[in-house]
């Protein structure tokens, strides 16, 4: 009890001598800045740098190396976006470990260009309260702007941070821009936001490309957003995976993964399938009553059964060139699949399952 008390204490101090009054703050803010006191931090210091090896970074890096090609070309699309006088990107690992970054030439030069490095680590713990840090410890969007950072060496920044979480829920990266404390705050993290949810995306298109991917949302005019829920189903119509956008709005159904969809929407998939495989929008309802509009992702990669150049001959999926067996099974499946035009009658006139159809027709 007297070490809280201490605390509240010396945190009232610190308000204090920094001209700052404790309803200027949040909640996630002061509770930040209160695990700082805690962990000893002086917020009139400089923070400590802590920055790995080079051989360090570049096993991370080498670890990180399938994320890093998604996550680099969207850094520089927000980089374009953000554009504007001292002002940074960085990526980090789940962990605050900072991985790539981009600067414009004025904040190069600054302490920030100069600390916000390749390798070095913006944990709570040891940078005090920043966007990154209390993006990895609260694993959600932050802004930290200004006298919110703990630290008066950080005092003329803002930083907007947002995690990168895969379709397990986990956090598996950190995008954060900083800019002058004076810049665009809600616009800057809606940017920032829209960055970490594209790459989610692509994540998870990544992740299912062998299942059937849906893409489903309450309005039609956002199935071509990445606020669309999504959801990857094979071919028994079982739901092997859906982003956090789908698990937010089948909230109070079902834990998605390996559900039926069946016993998530009223609408049976079997009876939907074919309506699905052309493209169709559909409107379909949950068992909750809710509606919603689905598609196949349009991401997802279109299945070429007919190549009218060549006189509509059916040729094998990727997966089937390899051997001459392979190609003729694919091809007489790919075929009654083309003569029928629906997942249910090929699998009964072939006597197998729609999940190995299902895999024929990538």
């Amino acid at each position: 009890m007297e070490n809280l008390s201490s605390q509240k204490k010396e945190f009232k101090n610190i308000l204090k001598k920094r001209g700052m009054m404790s309803y200027e703050m949040g909640k996630e803010i002061s509770d930040s800045w209160s695990r700082c006191i805690a962990k000893g931090l002086d917020p009139f210091k400089d923070p400590k740098q802590s920055v790995v090896s080079s051989i360090q970074l570049k096993e991370i890096k080498e670890k990180n190396e399938a994320l890093r090609k998604i996550v680099l070309p969207e850094l520089e699309l927000l980089y374009s976006q953000i554009a504007g006088t001292n002002f940074m990107i960085a990526y980090s690992d789940e962990n605050g470990l900072v991985l790539d970054t981009m600067y414009d030439k004025t904040c190069l030069n600054t302490d920030v260009g100069k600390t916000v490095i390749p390798g070095s680590i913006w944990t709570e713990k040891i940078c005090g309260t920043n966007g990154l840090g209390l993006s990895v410890e609260l694993k959600k969007p932050t802004i930290v702007s200004g006298k919110e950072h703990f630290f008066t060496a950080h005092e003329n920044i803002s930083c907007f941070a947002s995690p990168i979480i895969n379709h397990e829920g986990k956090t598996i990266g950190i995008i954060d821009a900083s800019t002058d404390y004076m810049s665009r705050e809600q616009h800057t993290l809606a940017l920032v936001k829209l960055a970490t949810r594209s790459i989610e995306t692509k994540l998870f298109i990544k992740k299912f490309e062998n299942e059937l991917i849906l893409s489903f949302h309450p309005r039609q005019e956002y199935l071509s957003t990445t606020s669309v829920g999504l959801l990857a189903v094979n071919g028994d119509g079982v739901i092997v995976g859906a982003n956090s956008n789908a698990k937010v709005m089948l909230n109070g159904l079902v834990y998605l993964k390996n559900e039926d969809f069946n016993k998530i929407f009223t609408n049976s998939f079997s009876s939907i399938a074919t309506d699905i495989l052309n493209n169709k929008i559909l409107k379909i309802t949950d068992h909750l009553g809710s509606s919603v509009f689905l598609v196949k992702s349009q991401i997802f990669k279109e299945n070429k059964f007919v190549d009218t150049d060549k006189q509509n001959k059916i040729y094998p999926c990727k997966n089937c060139e390899d051997t001459k067996i392979k190609r003729e099974k694919c091809i007489l499946i790919r075929s009654t699949f083309s003569e029928t035009n629906n997942i249910s009658a090929a699998s009964r006139k072939l006597g197998i399952s729609r999940t190995t159809i299902y895999k024929h027709l990538q």
